[in-house]
């Protein structure tokens, strides 16, 4: 059987102009996880990566540690089936919805940008909106879409490389909940309220077996743990 594992980026840049690029943590966990896969011995036969700034830098995490170390890496392949969705689209889309049903938000809403759990709050009530697909609107991916694309990407990239392999994909916790959804089928609700227990550069691993997927862990964080530093285990 195959084996394939999914990394979640490592945290991205909260609150600034450009959420798209690693925070200093968010550099820090890449590299203790791409030191961690060394030390395992993780031999991928191919490597993938999301085309989003903060997956291909957790990628290259890895690649530039196996680099120096002089162990052989296939090369990084970019595969845009594995971006996240549009998150800032989705937010545009539904918040003054939102805003105008539910008065208590406003709090909330007034720190959306500067406080991680107003911002979770809120985004979350807008995610179960949009993944229901009752709330459809004009220019905006539904999840349905947005699952389909990222299995279509999976099924491809299986295909391309045949039994048996060691697959690795850099991608985000969007992707990783879909084939989750898949692999278990679970509801697009709760496929939804897995992907907000991934953590920052976690991996979830899956075997697989021609067109058959199992889920073998999930949210794997010892790299971080070992560390016995808390703050190094974040979810945005």
């Amino acid at each position: 059987m195959g084996k394939l594992y999914m990394i979640r980026h490592g945290q991205a840049s909260f609150g600034s102009e450009n959420y798209d690029r690693l925070s200093e943590m968010g550099g820090e966990q890449s590299r203790t996880l791409a030191n961690h896969m060394l030390a395992i011995g993780l031999a991928p036969d191919a490597l993938y990566s999301g085309a989003m700034e903060r997956q291909k830098d957790t990628a290259r995490a890895m690649v530039d540690l196996y680099g120096e170390r002089g162990v052989s890496l296939p090369g990084l392949r970019i595969e845009a089936a594995f971006n996240e969705y549009s998150s800032r689209e989705i937010i545009v889309s539904y918040v003054e919805d939102l805003a105008g049903e539910d008065p208590s938000l406003a709090a909330d809403l007034a720190n959306f940008y500067s406080d991680r759990k107003a911002f979770q709050r809120v985004f979350e009530k807008i995610l179960i909106r949009w993944v229901t697909g009752r709330y459809r609107k004009p220019g905006i991916v539904t999840w349905e879409a947005f699952r389909d694309r990222v299995n279509d990407g999976l099924k491809r990239i299986i295909s391309e490389n045949g039994r048996g392999r060691t697959i690795v994909i850099f991608t985000s916790g969007g992707p990783i909940s879909a084939v989750i959804q898949t692999a278990l089928g679970l509801s697009d609700e709760n496929a939804l309220r897995v992907a907000w227990q991934i953590a920052n550069s976690s991996v979830t691993k899956f075997v697989y077996d021609g067109e058959r997927l199992t889920l073998a862990a999930f949210n794997e964080t010892a790299h971080l743990t070992l560390k016995k530093d808390p703050a190094l285990v974040t979810y945005r």
